[in-house]
Order: C-alpha cells, then sequence, then structure tokens
C-alpha cells in the first residue's frame, strides 16, 4: 500500500473468499456515486409522469434497464475487486460524470426528440470505464477470479463499441442495436459466475449495496411527488390519494427490507435471481411515483387515465412480480408458500385495477390498490417465518407445533 491513507495506490484482489465468514458494507464514495444515478432516474420519473402512452412505457423501461445495468455493472465490480483506492475512485467518478451527461440527455430521448448520439455516447464511455477497471484487475489478480475478469473485458468491450458504433445507425435501428448490446450483457454473468469456484459473490455487501439503492429509488419517488404538488391547493380528495400512496410507499419498504427472503443470493451462480428481480423492482417503483403524481394531480377527474392507472398499480405490479421470483429462490421456499401465493394474487389483482379502473374515481382507485398492498404486507407479517409453518396445507398433527 503506497500513499497517505486518502491517495493510497492498493491492487485489485479477490474479495469473495477472504469475505466469506464477516459482514462487509458499503463504502461512503459507493454511496455518493448511488446519488448520480439518482439524477437519471429523476428524469426517467419525470418524463414518464409526462407521457404515459405505449411508447413512452416502452422508452422508460429500456432506458432504465440500461441505466439499472450500468449500475449493477459497478456494484458487482466492487463487490468482488474493490480496494477503494485512488486509482478505483477517479475511474468511478469519470463514470458517475459521464451518467450526469447521460442524465441531460433523457428527457430528450423519452420524448422522441433526439439525444440518442449524446445517451449511446455517454452510455459507451461509463462501459469502457468499467473494463478499464477489470482490465488492472487482470494485471493483479490470478488464478481463481481471472476466467470472469477475461470473459468481462472482451463481452463489456464488445457491446460498449456496439453502443458507440450505434452512432452510425440511423433511427429507430439504433435502438434495436442497444437492445442488442444489453442482451449479450445480460446473458454474460451467467455463464461468468460459474468460473468462481468458491462463493460467487459477497452475500453481506451486495445486499446492502442494492437494499441503499432501493432506499434512493424509493426516497426518490416520494419526494417527486412532494415536489410536483408543492404549491398547489389540494382538494380533499387529492389529500387522501397523496396520505394512501405515502402509506403504500411504506407497505412497499416494509416488505422489501423486512419480509423478503434474500438467502437467494448465497446459492452460487441462482443469486442472480437476486441482481435481476431488482430490473423490475426499480422501475417499478418508480413508476408508481409517476403515477402517484398524476393522480393527486387528477383527483377530482371521473376516473384516471389508462396511463396513470398502469404506471401506478403496474408498477406496483412489477414490484410485486420481483417479489414472487425472490422469494421462489430462497431455499426452504416452495410454490405453495402463502406469501408467494400471495405475491401471486397481489400481481394479479393490481393487472386487474390497472385494467379496470376506470371504472371508480381515482381516489377509489388509489385506495383500493392501497388496500390490496396492505393486505399482502399483513399476510407476510402474520405468517411463520419458515418454511413449512407457511405453506398452504393442512399440518401434520404427528409433527407438533413449530417452536
Amino acid at each position: 500500500m503506497l500513499g497517505s491513507p486518502t491517495f493510497r495506490l492498493e491492487p485489485p484482489r479477490l474479495r469473495t473468499g477472504e469475505d466469506a465468514e464477516t459482514d462487509r458494507h458499503a463504502t461512503w464514495f459507493e454511496l455518493y456515486f448511488d446519488l448520480v444515478f439518482a439524477a437519471a432516474i429523476v428524469e426517467l420519473s419525470t418524463a414518464l409522469a409526462e407521457d404515459t402512452s405505449a411508447a413512452g412505457f416502452a422508452r422508460f423501461a429500456g432506458i432504465f434497464l440500461a441505466i439499472s445495468w450500468a449500475w449493477t455493472g459497478f456494484a458487482t465490480y466492487a463487490n468482488r475487486f474493490d480496494t477503494d483506492d485512488l486509482i478505483y475512485r477517479l475511474v468511478k467518478a469519470t463514470a458517475a460524470l459521464a451518467v450526469a451527461g447521460i442524465a441531460v440527455e433523457i428527457p430528450k430521448v423519452m420524448a422522441g426528440d433526439g439525444g440518442t448520439v449524446g445517451f449511446a455516447v455517454g452510455y459507451a464511455v461509463v462501459r469502457l470505464l468499467l473494463v478499464s477497471l477489470y482490465v488492472r484487475a487482470r494485471r493483479h489478480v490470478r488464478d481463481e477470479g481471472r476466467p470472469l475478469i477475461d470473459i468481462y473485458i472482451v463481452v463489456f468491450t464488445f457491446t460498449a463499441l456496439l453502443w458507440l458504433a450505434s452512432i452510425l445507425v440511423p433511427e429507430p435501428y439504433r435502438i434495436v442495436v442497444w437492445g442488442v448490446a444489453l442482451a449479450i450483457d445480460l446473458a454474460t454473468p451467467p455463464y461468468a459466475w460459474r468460473t468462481l469456484h468458491g462463493s460467487p459473490i459477497v452475500v453481506s455487501h451486495i445486499t446492502e449495496r442494492f437494499g441503499t439503492f432501493f432506499i434512493v429509488v424509493l426516497g426518490l419517488s416520494v419526494g417527486a411527488v412532494v415536489a410536483a404538488v408543492a404549491g398547489l391547493h389540494l382538494s380533499v380528495e387529492s389529500s387522501l390519494i397523496a396520505v394512501a400512496c405515502f402509506v403504500i410507499a411504506l407497505c412497499v419498504w416494509w416488505i422489501y427490507f423486512d419480509l423478503a427472503d434474500t438467502s437467494v443470493v448465497g446459492r452460487g451462480a441462482l443469486g442472480l435471481v437476486f441482481l435481476y428481480s431488482h430490473f423490475l423492482v426499480f422501475p417499478g417503483v418508480t413508476a408508481f411515483s409517476s403515477g402517484t403524481k398524476l393522480a393527486i394531480l387528477h383527483a377530482g377527474d371521473a376516473a384516471l387515465e389508462p396511463g396513470a392507472r398502469w404506471a401506478l398499480a403496474g408498477g406496483l405490479a412489477t414490484f410485486a412480480l420481483a417479489m414472487a421470483l425472490l422469494h421462489l429462490g430462497a431455499e426452504w421456499t416452495t410454490m405453495r408458500d402463502r406469501s408467494f401465493v400471495g405475491r401471486l394474487l397481489l400481481l394479479a389483482a393490481l393487472i386487474t385495477l390497472a385494467a379496470a379502473g376506470g371504472l371508480v374515481s381515482p381516489l377509489a382507485f388509489v385506495l383500493l390498490v392501497a388496500a390490496a398492498v396492505l393486505g399482502q404486507l399483513l399476510l407476510e407479517a402474520f405468517t411463520f417465518p419458515t418454511g413449512a409453518a407457511s405453506v398452504l396445507q393442512p399440518p401434520d398433527p404427528a409433527a407438533g407445533s413449530p417452536a
């Protein structure tokens, strides 16, 4: 280790083995990095509230996937190789600056009014900076971890160049190139993770990183609604909608942090269920905030427009689906577990409300959504937290009551 404590140089090393038996936490610099990505999420939320057409939802989902994948790339690199030294901080700070540049282009991309060249160049820069970290790690990491590094260097360099080359392709085919690049990236980890013979990830660190980012996204969702309605004269209906949506956000927090089983993270390559499920969690919560904003602003209408209903209830439905997938990946659960079945029923109820909610007033619609989410929270809270006792089947008298 060279230099002063803050400007030290410390070569990367594979940390999954050394941290397997101890808790490892996110660094302050990682939290700062999250807030830069938050700027992009704010722009996505605002743009979706302005355009809830099918095309608007499609652009929202695609861009959010790209942003989430860029964040995940740095989170998983840090999990395995981060030593938080000067070079790592400078590279990641440059990536943060590029992400800020991407955020500036998001409103134009979401509106279909240009911005795709700047977005593609910025995204390619972000991905190539991640590749540079893996190149540095390759110089110092031997044996275990080296095959994973080699895979990521080759694949991520290729897909970053695809993003860069897309600026030569006319729209709308440019977006197709982005989709191909993302598909290749997302298909790579299941193979790469299997090259690590020990633990493929530091569980304590990765669950904290995703949990922290979830808090950032959820907090932004509440903050964006407050900012949108600040200074407006709220009617009784709009005030009740705001309170109901706050209760929904609290229930979502409660389910995620207290009742979601994250044991799948420690199950080798199956831990990717945890990572990929968050590509539903993050945009789902963000879409919910856009729908909340629209519901408050249109509280006096006879009914909410379809786009607002799908943003609010559909966003929560994607969260419910992600929680069901996460729960099913746990070591002890079955498909008859009450929490799992409840999440699927919540998913179905929310989709039904989004589709048929035009028959009721905005306040009634939001109250129905709140009742469904609160009901799921209560179901899970009063479900015994170990597998057999929570399964939908009659108890075995011979087994006795659980301790």
